[in-house]
């Protein structure tokens, strides 16, 4: 009687403690909760307070327990109640999915317990035949109920494949919803194919009217990819899986898989995980596509935006686009200088200790300084990346030191003779670092421009100060083009074009003067004024 009371309180303070900590939320948890402890509470004090306590205490009942004990009853009608209305157990779907399997069983059992009354027909009974079939039934109807209970819960080690597969499709619909960008869909979604299929490579392909962009993971060739989808002949191909995302009016996307690392075709059920995994791909696809074309536009808008002075109300529109701009391109440095950078160090390393360790011939000393060489290299290229992204430069040396480092590095790759001159432009020091970081990008855009497009031999920059105006002055002697039809940007391409560059010189109240003709040259000139001060 004691541990029974005992029992009782312990199951009442956990369930009143677990009740203090979903309270206040209007949850499935805190009605569940809320029920049983009530029923706990109804059912049984009134038989330990008037017939167990008194009894232990004074030897004698208040109310006898066959009267208190009928209270009893109420917990399991409660749990009845709760069963029956689906808030503890949806029974209706226990009750079907168990009597689906017991009409299952009828056929076997009813064939086994044929055979076993014609092999004991003069030993058996109709009781033992009745008991024969009805056991076989509950047994078989019992297996095949549970069947889907331990196979999802030895799935793991039973179908281990098919738990892979099912928990990559879960991560993979799971980072979906976070994609908006090319970058990230090769990162979240193609790697983690790759992976799971334990394939060579595979690729998203985007099909356009007049060109094809392919978002690569692993070994495969792009190049051959985007022959075999020009001749339509992909589809077929031995070495390839290839199945169509989605077909719009501006492009049509397809996924690209390639045989698996034991140089066999996938399976049927990868193909079926595979056609799921594209079924979610569309929508994804098209919000990337539709961002893209969104921020082209935005791009492109913001740069035809008029001057300060005109347009107050509408330039933090301008404002948070370059934000935007520099927010990603600050995040690309960081991933590059603390994951590709790091590993090619540690990779430099690891070659110079194998050096130091070991006795090698000279040809094999040899080669692997080439390839430590080449590796430092591939290093230095990307610091050079980093610092185009993150000038930081601008703000340890000033701005004009950063243009000349900057333009004496690319000098040496250029395909013209590129040329920088600065006459008494210190003055564009006073300027704040956000101002500073505007001239190097139109710099920065002005020589990628100059690279694919002009075919000039020489090329200029020239910085000065005139009337209390900072001047940048570019010029190439290359092949020009018409002023009223300034390259603009287009959706995947790098470049800003004049429009752009016109929008950085407009957010700094200055102004852009373009002067080129065709198979004469370009002249562009950017005057900002130096004494304003703005607020950017």
């Amino acid at each position: 009687m004691l541990c029974f009371i005992a029992g009782f309180m312990f199951n009442i303070g956990i369930l009143i403690v677990l009740y203090f900590k979903v309270r206040r939320e209007k949850s499935y948890l805190s009605s569940i909760v809320k029920s049983v402890l009530f029923s706990l509470f109804i059912s049984f004090l009134p038989v330990i307070c008037f017939s167990f306590i008194p009894e232990l205490i004074a030897s004698y009942r208040i109310i006898d327990a066959v009267y208190t004990s009928w209270f009893i009853l109420y917990f399991p009608i409660s749990f009845a109640y709760l069963i029956a209305s689906n808030q503890l157990y949806d029974i209706g779907l226990v009750l079907r999915r168990f009597g689906f399997a017991c009409l299952l069983a009828l056929v076997p059992s009813g064939v086994f317990t044929a055979i076993f009354a014609f092999l004991f027909q003069n030993l058996a009974d109709e009781k033992q035949t009745l008991f024969v079939f009805a056991g076989s039934v509950a047994m078989i109807s019992f297996v095949l109920y549970s069947v889907e209970y331990f196979t999802t819960r030895l799935e793991a080690f039973l179908f281990p494949r098919k738990f892979r597969l099912r928990t990559a499709l879960k991560k993979i619909s799971k980072n979906l919803g976070v994609i908006s960008s090319f970058r990230e869909l090769k990162d979240i979604v193609l790697v983690d194919i790759v992976q799971t299929l334990e394939v060579m490579g595979g690729a998203i392909v985007f099909q356009y009217d007049h060109d094809t962009e392919i978002i690569a993971e692993g070994d495969i060739d792009a190049d051959e990819i985007k022959q075999l989808l020009q001749t339509s002949a992909l589809s077929e191909h031995p070495l390839y899986t290839c199945i169509e995302i989605h077909r719009h009016e501006q492009y049509t996307s397809y996924l690209v898989i390639t045989r698996n690392k034991a140089n066999t075709l996938l399976g049927k059920e990868e193909i079926q995980w595979l056609h799921l995994i594209t079924s979610y791909l569309e929508v994804s696809l098209e919000n990337v596509h539709l961002i893209r074309k969104l921020t082209a536009r935005m791009q492109l808008l913001a740069s035809q935006l008029p001057n300060e002075q005109s347009a107050q109300d509408i330039q933090w529109f301008r404002k948070v686009m370059f934000e935007l701009q520099e927010e990603e391109r600050l995040r690309i440095a960081a991933d590059l200088h603390d994951t590709t950078m790091q590993d090619l160090f540690f990779l430099k390393r690891r070659f110079i200790s194998l050096l130091d360790k070991y006795a090698m011939n000279k040809e094999d000393k040899e080669h692997l300084n080439n390839i430590v060489n080449f590796v430092e290299m591939i290093n230095n290229s990307l610091r050079q990346s980093c610092f185009e992204l993150n000038p930081f430069l601008l703000k340890e040396i000033g701005l004009i030191e950063t243009v000349r480092s900057y333009l004496d590095k690319e000098a040496y790759h250029a395909p013209f003779v590129l040329k920088f001159k600065e006459e008494r432009a210190s003055a564009i020091e006073a300027k704040d670092l956000t101002t500073k970081k505007h001239i190097f990008r139109v710099i920065q855009e002005l020589l990628n421009n100059a690279k694919k497009h002009s075919h000039a031999s020489k090329v200029t920059f020239t910085m000065t100060v005139a009337d209390h105006a900072f001047v940048l002055t570019y010029e190439d002697d290359g092949v020009g083009f018409k002023s009223t039809e300034a390259r603009r940007m287009e959706i995947g391409s790098s470049g800003m074009g004049v429009e752009q560059m016109k929008g950085r010189v407009l957010h700094l109240n200055g102004q852009l003067e373009l002067d080129s003709r065709e198979g004469a040259g370009t002249k562009l000139v950017v005057t900002i004024p130096i004494r304003e001060t703005m607020s950017l």
